[in-house]
């Protein structure tokens, strides 16, 4: 299942991803906007963990990696991209969230119009 959706509406999906408490608790204490690109894990749940990306969009962007049973949420914490799962195309920029599977064929960091810093959270659970 695919989810896009904006911030405000995160906590409607705790029914269905029982890991968004604890995905809603880090991102109230803003730990992903002053934590450094690096792999995390969260302090209430150790199955839920999240990777800081920082980098520079471009026409191409990249494949992201695979995680195989896992479910990705990823939001804007600076700047914009274009995310493509599975062949559909979302504009995920600063005060929206995308969730998917960690097997889909995921493309990210690609430039929505000209390449831009980005900076990006994603937690896999």
């Amino acid at each position: 299942m695919t989810v896009f959706d904006t911030l405000s509406q995160m906590e409607s999906y705790s029914q269905a991803f029982p890991a968004m408490e604890t995905i809603i608790s880090v991102m109230d204490r803003s730990l992903p906007y002053e934590a450094a690109a690096g792999s995390y894990s969260t302090p209430e749940k150790s199955d839920v963990r999240y990777i800081v990306d920082e980098f520079l969009t471009s026409g191409r962007g990249f494949r992201s990696h695979d995680t195989e049973g896992k479910t990705v949420l990823e939001i804007a914490l600076e700047g914009e991209e274009v995310v493509s799962v599975e062949g559909s195309v979302f504009h995920l920029a600063e005060g929206r969230f995308l969730i998917y599977p960690g097997s889909a064929e995921t493309k990210r960091g690609v430039a929505y119009t000209l390449p831009s810093y980005a900076k990006t959270v994603r937690f896999v659970f």
